[in-house]
C-alpha cells in the first residue's frame, strides 16, 4: 500500500507541476516613432504593398508599437498577414493564469490560461488594434492550423459595441488594460509555420486597422499526460514487484 500511495503521489505531483505563464505577441510596426518598423513575421497580401501608421493599441503584453491602416490594394482587399512558428517564435509575454486578456461575456472569454508555449498542442488567437470608429469597411480573418482554417467574416474593428465582440461599453481595442479580442482556437505543430490573415472588404482610406496578434496554448498535450501514467504505472509495477535476494 505504501508502494501505491507513493506511485500515485508522484503522478499528482507531475500533474500539477506549475506551468509557466506565457504566450507569443507580435506586434505589427515595432517603431513608436514616425517610420515604420515592420515585424519580421509580417507581410502584405494580395497586391497591397504599404500602409499608413497609426496610433498604438492598449492590449496588455504589446512592447511600444505603432498600428497600421488601409493600404494600397487595388485588384484585392487590403490584406495583413501575420505568422507564427512555435518552437522557433520564443514566448515573450508572461500572463498569470485567469489574467483578463479582453471581452469576458463576448465570443469566447479572453482569459489567460497560464501555459507555456513553443511545443505542439491548442492555441486560442487574439487580434488588437487601436481605439476608433473610423473604419469604413469590414474584414474577413483566417487563422490557419493543422485542420481546416478558421474564418470570421465581416468583422467589424470598430469600437462603441459595434466592434468585433459586440459588447457594450468599451470594445476589445479600446481598454486601457483589456484589450484583446478572440478570434478562435487551433492545433499547432511545433516547428511548422501559421498565419492570421486580414483582408479588408472594400479599399477604402481607412479600409482596416492592425496593432497585433497573440499565440496562447490552451490544453495541455493529451499525450504529455498519457506519457506520465504510463510512467507511473510502470513506477508502480517496479515498485510492487517481489525482489529476490541475490
Amino acid at each position: 500500500m505504501k508502494r501505491l500511495n507513493y506511485a500515485l503521489s508522484m503522478l499528482a505531483m507531475l500533474l500539477c507541476t506549475p506551468q509557466l505563464h506565457a504566450a507569443y505577441v507580435a506586434a505589427v510596426d515595432l517603431n513608436p516613432d514616425p517610420g515604420q518598423t515592420l515585424h519580421p513575421n509580417f507581410s502584405f497580401g494580395g497586391d497591397t504593398t504599404s500602409a499608413s501608421e497609426s496610433i498604438p493599441s492598449y492590449a496588455i503584453g504589446l512592447p511600444a508599437h505603432d498600428s497600421i491602416f488601409g493600404g494600397n490594394g487595388m485588384s484585392f482587399g487590403d490584406t495583413y498577414i501575420m505568422s507564427y512558428a512555435p518552437g522557433a517564435d520564443v514566448d515573450n509575454f508572461f500572463p498569470a493564469s485567469g489574467s483578463i486578456l479582453g471581452s469576458t461575456t463576448g465570443y469566447g472569454t479572453e482569459i489567460a490560461s497560464g501555459l507555456a508555449g513553443g511545443t505542439s498542442g491548442y492555441y486560442k488567437v487574439y487580434i488588437t488594434g487601436p481605439e476608433t470608429v473610423g473604419i469604413s469597411s469590414t474584414s474577413n480573418i483566417t487563422i490557419t492550423g493543422d485542420g481546416a482554417p478558421v474564418q470570421l467574416l465581416g468583422v467589424d474593428m470598430n469600437n462603441g459595441g459595434t466592434g468585433a465582440d459586440q459588447d457594450p461599453g468599451p470594445a476589445f481595442v479600446g481598454g486601457a488594460n483589456n484589450a484583446w479580442y478572440l478570434l478562435g482556437q487551433v492545433h499547432l505543430t511545433a516547428g511548422n509555420t501559421y498565419t492570421m490573415t486580414q483582408v479588408a472588404n472594400a479599399n477604402t482610406f481607412v479600409s482596416q486597422r492592425l496593432a497585433g496578434v497573440m499565440w496562447e496554448r490552451v490544453v495541455p498535450e493529451p499525450t504529455s499526460i498519457a506519457l506520465l501514467g504510463i510512467g507511473a504505472v510502470f513506477s508502480f509495477t517496479a515498485l510492487s514487484r517481489p525482489h529476490r535476494k541475490g
